[in-house]
């Protein structure tokens, strides 16, 4: 790293060390937990153009018709309160090691020659069903949007994403190494630096990028720390941010690297209550 990097390194941690003293209280992520409800209703990507349109259009209304149609369940967000330091750091690392992290091979997890003759379609459904009754989280992208969100990785290795909780939010450090991302409360971060322990741990599989056009994703996580909403949660907020495809939540990457100065916690928790489905591509998880 150069100096003028050093230095943006060193007042990034200054604002995020900031941060962790002041958590954010507010009830206002009943949005984000509707919205991830329906997703998982099979109509949903029938009816998907529909609701979206609906939830910007009249988003109070939208709000009240889903409270009304289905309980909200304490196991979604919410389902943990806000992070306790904890009692010892991962064992440490070498500084290069999160920029030159070994790739992990698809092979390592799954008999790649059982899926020659298998169509896209059902190479997802392979995959998914593999760690469904697992703790983890599990996706398939379309190379051309992991190709862009690769890109903005390699450019900023390290964010920060505000998560619901049962009374308010909190913020949860990202740190990209080559094809993995791995996330730690602030808190955690703020005592240990980058030898934090993970709550959640993904790791994107190219393997299949050339000849497929997928791009594998699968990521364990912490049931002690987040649940499985939290971590879908965290999942799709790496792409909102690093996809590409919102400039607005893309800026905010830029300004937490190139001025953190100037960045904002309350602008994470502004973009995340105006989440609207119609702004994130179709996507397979």
């Amino acid at each position: 790293m150069n100096i003028t990097g050093r230095r943006i390194g060193c007042t990034v941690r200054k604002v995020l060390v900031t941060m962790s003293e002041r958590p954010v209280s507010t009830s206002s992520y009943a949005m984000v937990k509707a919205i991830e409800e329906l997703e998982k209703n099979p109509f949903f990507e029938k009816y998907g153009a529909k609701i979206a349109k609906y939830q910007k259009a009249n988003p109070e209304e939208f709000l009240n018709k889903f409270e009304k149609g289905k309980e909200v369940k304490e196991s979604q967000p919410g389902g943990h309160g806000f992070s306790e330091v904890a009692k010892k750091g991962k064992e440490p690392l070498a500084k290069a090691a999160y920029t030159f992290a070994p790739q992990k091979k698809l092979e390592s997890i799954m008999k790649t020659d059982l899926l020659k003759d298998k169509s896209n379609e059902e190479i997802q459904y392979i995959w998914t069903e593999h760690f469904r009754n697992k703790d983890a989280v599990s996706g398939v992208i379309p190379s051309a949007t992991y190709d862009k969100l690769y890109e903005n990785v390699l450019k900023y290795p390290m964010f920060l994403f505000a998560l619901p909780r049962n009374t308010g939010y909190e913020f949860i450090v990202v740190q990209f190494a080559g094809h993995e991302a791995h996330f730690t409360p602030l808190i955690n971060y703020q005592a240990y630096q980058e030898n934090a322990p993970e709550c959640l741990t993904l790791v994107h599989y190219p393997d299949l990028k050339e000849e497929r056009g997928i791009v594998l994703m699968h990521g364990e996580y912490n049931k002690d720390i987040v649940n499985s909403f939290e971590a879908q949660c965290l999942v799709n907020q790496v792409q909102m941010y690093y996809g590409g495809f919102d400039q607005t939540k893309l800026e905010l990457v830029k300004t937490f690297h190139a001025a953190p100065d100037k960045f904002k916690h309350q602008d994470l928790i502004s973009q995340l209550e105006s989440f609207d489905l119609s702004s994130l591509p179709g996507k397979k998880a």
